[in-house]
């Protein structure tokens, strides 16, 4: 096998975070390339998983993504020598609990993390009208389901998805806008209904990612389609720009996760 270098392959990565997670995948797919075994990342987000292909179509093994389910967000890379079709086994699974009315995406991600879990174990996480569903890495199902018993001031009882469920869909608030420019601080003046000032020090303070990646450029152009999320306010969806007025400006909608 030819040697490989991990900091060449890392070369065009400059974020010390994406740096640090992409070392990671690349410490399992050396060992898939060594010892001819499936192995699997942790939890990625979109942008991630974009890297991770990019450096992984330099070796010699075979991949795939999953996250659970057709709209994942986040998801983990399976890896796998190359002679095969796929992984030989599930590298996540999909875990539930009945709905409770008021409890929020942050409840049920904040109750697992303080279970002493790594946020990257755990990926998408659906609340429905029914049932809530989470994904998780396969090997801290078993913890899960003998030791979350709480989420929120409520008490819960966490079963494993059967074959039989559909799945929620995900759901937005949609809102317009009217905005001067694409400039990102511009923009979330608009969509918080902040001032400039005080965008221009929440973007400062690297408070903002665009696309998962932090964003500290106030003058940085947004392009539909873009996630732009900030932190104690959350997650904005850059839609579609709906037309431009007789002023030049553009109205915009914007799609914020329920």
């Amino acid at each position: 096998m030819v040697k490989l270098n991990k900091e060449n392959l890392l070369n065009n990565i400059n974020n010390s975070d994406d740096l640090y997670q992409l070392k990671k995948v690349l410490d399992k797919a050396f060992v898939v390339l060594k010892s001819y075994i499936d192995n699997s990342s942790d939890f990625l987000n979109p942008h991630e998983l974009s890297l991770a292909k990019s450096i992984l179509n330099s070796l010699d093994i075979g991949y795939s993504f999953d996250g659970g389910y057709d709209d994942y967000e986040y998801g983990v890379v399976n890896m796998y020598p190359s002679f095969l079709h796929g992984p030989k086994s599930e590298s996540i699974c999909a875990m539930k609990f009945p709905t409770i009315f008021g409890i929020k995406h942050k409840d049920v991600l904040g109750s697992l993390i303080g279970l002493g879990i790594d946020r990257r174990k755990i990926g998408d996480i659906l609340i429905g009208k029914e049932f809530t569903y989470f994904f998780v890495k396969i090997e801290i199902k078993d913890f899960i389901l003998y030791n979350l018993k709480k989420i929120s001031n409520y008490n819960v009882k966490v079963c494993l998805k059967e074959s039989t469920d559909v799945l929620p869909i995900k759901e937005y608030f949609y809102k317009d806008i009217v905005t001067s420019s694409l400039r990102l601080d511009t923009f979330l003046s608009q969509a918080l209904n902040l001032s400039r000032s005080k965008i221009y020090d929440i973007i400062s303070k690297d408070l903002v990612k665009v696309n998962f990646t932090p964003e500290n450029k106030v003058s940085y152009k947004l392009k539909e389609s873009d996630v732009i999320s900030v932190k104690k306010y959350g997650r904005i969806i850059f839609h579609k720009i709906l037309k431009t007025t007789k002023k030049d400006k553009y109205l915009c909608q914007i799609k914020i996760p329920k």
